[in-house]
């Protein structure tokens, strides 16, 4: 595809972020190429990517005395603080919320960014977003053209740990004041659960988080720690497709719920607050989102039905473990037709083969895609 034509429909993935780059440079020096990897580095990415989305971090830090490492300072994603929980007490930390416009467009984009880089039979990936039908256009390597509708959301949304330096606090737990360009000179972490974190410098560096998580990444010295990441990832994602509440990331996992009594009656959690509701279930897993995802391949499909080149997918970075059996799974044989397709066949009407479509022709995830004769 031209860049004329890629000018005119939409932009490349990420093409309009400074930090593309380092996205770049990651996939580039990328020595695993596993699916399960793939999806647990879209995790890590989309922690950074909510960070750099959300106004006024400094309005919400909480210091908290569980972190080590001259560590001090906690900022959350969901109500629940991560290093407290595994110091053994469920403390209640209302979790920062980006812009979700801007995050939308930031989860769409990043794993657009990822087919783009590791399907190599595609030829463009385009990001249209916006009020137009779809939210991609893929053309593939034989000349067929897939719009495709995305639906992503990370599994784990890691914290980010903060150090603040001349700080005392007689309080276990609490908020602090502090000013932006306060905090610009403070050093950073991504915590990865576990005791184990990705140093992040100065949250006022050059492209800032991206860059130092790249430059950590790229280090051959830190992949035994790589691996101890990517191990603790594995381990939530089977407590989260199980609902093995006994595996105890279960609680830092999207979607897990609301906490033990437990947490309420012996450590103040405030009474109908959850620690993750099921609007941020894993990948393409919420159900209205698998419900409009179905909606929109539908609504492609009959604009394009006739178009034997064309063909409809839904995108996202894990498939819907939960909720596969019941909301994806008879959908995918499913055939459609149009009454005006009805052709006398003997005494009886019918639509032949040729005629009808799929709901939705192909399922692109970093894991278990549904891809019929598709080659990526």
């Amino acid at each position: 595809m031209s860049n004329k034509s890629i000018k005119t429909i939409g932009h490349l993935p990420l093409s309009e972020y400074p930090w593309a780059c380092e996205i770049d440079r990651l996939f580039k020096s990328l020595k695993r190429g596993e699916p399960s990897f793939r999806a647990f580095l879209f995790d890590v990415i989309m922690s950074m990517a909510y960070i750099d989305s959300g106004a006024g971090l400094e309005k919400s830090i909480e210091y908290c005395d569980s972190i080590f490492d001259d560590y001090n300072a906690h900022i959350g994603f969901i109500n629940l603080c991560a290093p407290c929980y595994e110091n053994g007490s469920w403390q209640y930390q209302k979790a920062v919320k980006p812009q979700s416009g801007a995050l939308g467009k930031l989860s769409s984009e990043i794993i657009l960014k990822f087919i783009e880089y590791f399907s190599d039979n595609f030829e463009s990936v385009v990001a249209i977003g916006g009020g137009n039908s779809a939210d991609a256009l893929i053309t593939h390597k034989n000349g067929m053209r897939i719009f495709a509708e995305v639906k992503s959301a990370p599994l784990i949304t890691y914290p980010l740990l903060i150090k603040i330096e001349q700080f005392e606090s007689a309080t276990h737990h609490h908020r602090v004041t502090i000013t932006s360009s306060q905090l610009k000179v403070c050093d950073s972490a991504l915590y990865l659960h576990d005791k184990n974190v990705i140093p992040l410098g100065k949250t006022g560096s050059e492209n800032w988080p991206f860059k130092p998580f790249v430059d950590y990444m790229v280090n051959d010295e830190n992949t035994d720690d790589i691996e101890k990441h990517y191990q603790t990832w594995l381990s939530a994602k089977e407590s989260y497709i199980t609902k093995n509440k006994d595996n105890r990331i279960y609680s830092l996992t999207n979607a897990c719920g609301s906490p033990p009594k437990i947490a309420k009656s012996d450590h103040a959690w405030p009474r109908e607050q959850v620690i993750s509701d099921s609007k941020t279930s894993a990948g393409m897993d919420r159900t209205d989102d698998i419900k409009k995802g179905i909606f929109q391949t539908l609504k492609i499909g009959i604009t394009n039905k006739h178009d034997e080149n064309c063909k409809t997918a839904i995108i996202s970075n894990l498939p819907a473990y939960r909720h596969y059996e019941d909301y994806v799974l008879p959908f995918i044989p499913m055939l459609w037709g149009l009454e005006k397709d009805l052709k006398d066949f003997g005494s009886q009407q019918v639509i032949f083969k040729e005629d009808l479509r799929y709901a939705f022709d192909y399922i692109i995830t970093l894991e278990k895609p549904l891809l019929r004769e598709l080659m990526i």
